[in-house]
């Protein structure tokens, strides 16, 4: 098959033409914040909003509820404020639903809880942040509640009926969504004593 000299040409400035489209498009900023559309996590920042990297509205400041337990040192475990089964909450990297080694120190927190409260059950109640659909959150939240319960039941030894498995998905945040620190907050698994 030959290529004439015109068709080259034509093919040649197709490409070149493509090639310098790509780019405009990568760097479209719809909402004028500074972050392209691509990379912008708040699409419809208002004009003239100092945001962060990710294209969200900075938050200076994030609270979270304060540790009542020393999760370095497995001697406070069994300490009587240890047992506020509130302090121990799974954390869980972006769009994961896997328990990450670093959480099984809030792990050892509920053994300890379930271990001196034998007759206690707990609801599993798993959380995302509000990056992706609800129902990809909701299914992602329900699994990040049932690899806690896993764990419990298949490496603690725990009987699977003292545990209820929930996914809330987005509906229930403990910090501002718009940040970083916030989001990572949200996607959490926290237990419930049931008073059944």
């Amino acid at each position: 098959m030959k290529i004439s000299v015109m068709q080259w040409i034509k093919l040649t400035c197709l490409a070149l033409s493509l090639s310098q489209m790509l780019p405009a498009y990568a760097w479209q900023d719809t909402d004028q914040d500074g972050v392209p559309d691509i990379k912008d996590a708040c699409p419809n920042t208002p004009a003239n909003t100092t945001v962060m990297a990710n294209g969200c509205v900075y938050q200076a400041e994030v609270k979270s509820s304060s540790i009542q337990c020393d999760l370095n040192d497995p001697s406070t475990y069994l300490a009587a404020d240890c047992h506020n089964i509130e302090t121990a909450i799974v954390y869980f990297e972006f769009a994961i639903a896997e328990v990450d080694l670093s959480q099984w120190k809030a792990l050892a927190l509920v053994k300890a809880f379930l271990d001196a409260n034998t007759e206690t059950r707990l609801t599993l109640v798993g959380h995302t942040d509000i990056v992706g659909t609800p129902e990809f959150n909701y299914q992602l939240s329900l699994r990040r509640a049932q690899n806690v319960k896993r764990i419990l039941v298949e490496d603690y030894g725990f009987n699977p009926n003292r545990f209820t498995v929930v996914g809330k998905g987005i509906s229930e945040p403990v910090a501002d969504n718009h940040s970083s620190e916030g989001r990572r907050l949200n996607r959490r698994v926290q237990f419930i004593v049931n008073n059944n």
